[in-house]
Formats: C-alpha cells, structure tokens, sequence
C-alpha cells in the first residue's frame, strides 16, 4: 500500500483524494489542512487521517502531494525543509512530492529542498469524477519507480499526458482553463436553444447529450474534426447557415485568443 499525503484540502485536494479511494486498499492517505471544518470533512466523510504539521505528513508518507494556493508556498517550504532528513554532501532525502500549484515551478522545490524525485501535475476540475486531462512534468534523474507511481496517480485523476515543463503554460491554457470556455460554450449553445422555443433545462440535457456523442464520435472514428464537419455540412441546408453565423462572429479566432491568452498568464504567473 502507498502512503499519499495531501497537503491542502480544498476542491482539487479533496478531488484527489477521492479518486485515489475508487482504488480500494491501493493507497492510504493523510492530509494536512489549516481549516477546521475542511480537516472534519477529510475525517468523516473520507476517512482521511489528519496529521498535526508537515512533519508528521511527511514522517507518514511516501508520496506528498501539494495542493495550495501560491501565496502559501513560501510558508509551506519554510516547514517542509525543516521536515527533509539531511543525506550526504549537504542534500536532501525524505518524500517524494507531486506538485498541483498553479504558476509553481519544480526548480523552486529542488533547490530549497534539494528533493530528487518531485513531479508537476496540471489537471482541471473534472478531477472531480476522476475524468481530467492531468499535463505530468517530471525533472531529469528521478527514479523509475517514484516516475511509474507518479503516473498511476495522474491516471486515477483521470488521462495522463506527459509534457516538458516548459510546455505547461500551454497545457494549462489549453485543458486547464479550457475547461471554463467549454462551460461556456455549452451555456450559450442553451441559451441558443432557449431563444429559439426550448427550456433551459430540457436544452441543457440535449447539449450534454451532443457533447457525450460528439466526443466518442471523434474517438472512434479516429478521423481528424474538421473531416467530420463536412459530414455534417450540407449544401445551403441549416448547419453551414449556423456556421456562417460563427464565422461572422469570429468563433476560431475567439477561441485560440482564448487559448492563447490563458497560457500566457499562466506563463507570467511562472516569472
């Protein structure tokens, strides 16, 4: 059994934890967490074990994962270097760590902690239903044992994607906060059918449902998107009328600017 330790209890905290307990017996998980009523939640709702300080996490983990807001991380190291064993020629030794913070490069952790085996993560919400695109970072020179647990725990969360570090800003544009224009995307295709007879609700049901069949289409034909469009497209018929629509409301170029624009700051958060 691996023993995962979760530092910070909020959404993707607790989304994490969830999806590791869908693997019965796999790993035991401990937490660490400021908000009384967050570490209450932890206890009786999961069954999570509650450690006192980062000492005690870490003491008790063989993998932790920081899940916290930037703002918190300078504190956190401060704690987290007092809990590392000193090795040999000055380094560190002790857990392995899994990064889920925002604009928090590895090289940070490395240097402070002298960490050898450490991994970023990127998955968005839908980690919630073990459903998320998860981007995986990894620097050179960690162990091929602590590489293969890091990527079992991305696919709990969901589909692992391995990518340079470098390349995460674009990742988290794109899936990250991609998801967002997703929702919206979905939002106003309702509102689309609201304006033209339906209710909202009923829409909403019938656009999660294209959504769903959209996806597995994709899938399963292994054809590329714009090939399928023109197996929708008839001439003058109703879908090149919508399209045409989009067009004129620059719908491509909305959404890479969107794209763009979201891995930028997500580029700026990393200076």
């Amino acid at each position: 059994m691996k023993r995962i330790g979760i530092i910070g209890f909020g959404i993707m905290g607790e989304s994490v934890a969830a999806s590791l307990l869908r693997y019965d017996g796999k790993y035991e998980i401990g937490i660490l967490e400021k908000r009384g009523e967050r570490v209450v939640l932890a206890m009786e709702k999961y069954g999570l074990i509650a450690h006192k300080n980062a000492k005690a996490l870490m003491d008790n983990s063989d993998i932790v994962i920081v899940s916290v807001k930037p703002q918190d991380i300078s504190a956190l190291l401060g704690e987290m270097e007092s809990s590392f064993l000193k090795g040999e020629a000055g380094s560190m030794t002790g857990t392995d760590i899994i990064l889920i913070v925002a604009g928090e490069r590895m090289e940070v952790f490395k240097k402070q902690l002298g960490v050898k085996n450490i991994a970023r993560f990127m998955p968005n919400i839908s980690v919630r239903v073990s459903g998320a695109p998860v981007g995986v970072s990894f620097p050179e020179g960690i162990d091929d044992g602590f590489r293969l647990d890091a990527l079992s725990i991305a696919g709990a969360l969901g589909t692992a994607f391995e990518i340079p570090e470098d390349l995460m800003p674009a990742f988290t544009g794109l899936s990250g906060s991609g998801i967002a224009f997703v929702f919206k995307f979905i939002h106003a295709l309702a509102l689309g059918g609201v304006s033209s007879g339906l209710s909202y609700k009923k829409t909403l049901h019938i656009v999660t449902a294209m959504f769903k069949g959209t996806v597995e289409l994709l899938e399963k034909s292994g054809r590329d998107p714009v090939d399928l469009l023109h197996d929708v497209i008839s001439p003058a018929g109703t879908t090149i009328a919508g399209i045409t629509a989009l067009e004129k409301n620059s719908f491509e170029y909305a959404v890479m600017d969107a794209v763009k624009s979201a891995a930028l700051r997500a580029k700026q958060l990393e200076a």
